[in-house]
């Protein structure tokens, strides 16, 4: 796999960062390509465990499932802290990003299975910790669990500005109209992760 730097070197951010984005994600992207080479991403809730996400599905598969058993490459894409701003008359966002590049396998050990599992439970529904055994025998035999083991993480990362303006503050969020007179100082910054 062929990582490319970041043009803004300035947002990366570390190792250590990139994971601790992913861990206070409350999903991931995690993106394929279906046997027709069409791009595929797909919202999931998700767990890390050191170096690995797990994931949990239906045993019933369906076009997720069909994707990873194809091709075991995936990129699975964490966002937090989307804040947009303005600053010196541009429009930009404040962010942590974190990419997590490696190969899907679906689990098949029963204890990284059932720790994969209490380890999503107590992440999404602490609340419900005596719960999970029940929940456990119940659904077990109609879940699976997908593993990603990551082979490349890489992290990006641009805080508020001290002196930038929330865009809710300044009047013009999302879907309201900007003055005339601004219409050519607004500048959208796109850039690849």
């Amino acid at each position: 796999m062929n990582l490319h730097p970041l043009r803004r070197a300035d947002r990366a951010a570390s190792r250590d960062e990139a994971l601790e984005t992913l861990d206070a994600a409350p999903f991931v992207v995690v993106s394929t390509a279906d046997v027709d080479g069409m791009p595929y991403g797909v919202p999931l809730s998700f767990v890390r465990r050191g170096n690995t996400l797990y994931f949990h599905a239906s045993s019933e598969g369906g076009h997720k499932t069909d994707c990873f058993r194809r091709d075991h490459r995936v990129c699975a894409t964490a966002v937090t802290g989307v804040q947009a701003f303005f600053e010196n008359g541009n429009f930009s966002t404040s962010y942590r990003s974190a990419m997590a590049f490696g190969r899907i396998r679906e689990v098949t050990d029963p204890l990284e299975f059932k720790r994969a599992l209490v380890d999503l439970c107590m992440k999404y529904v602490p609340e419900h910790k005596r719960d999970i055994g029940r929940a456990m025998e119940a659904e077990g035999p109609h879940t699976a669990v997908w593993a990603l083991d990551i082979d490349a993480l890489s992290g990006k990362k641009r805080s508020l500005p001290a002196n930038g303006m929330k865009a809710a503050e300044s009047g013009s969020a999302a879907g309201a109209t900007r003055p005339a007179d601004a219409a050519g100082s607004a500048s959208a910054e796109t850039e690849e992760n």
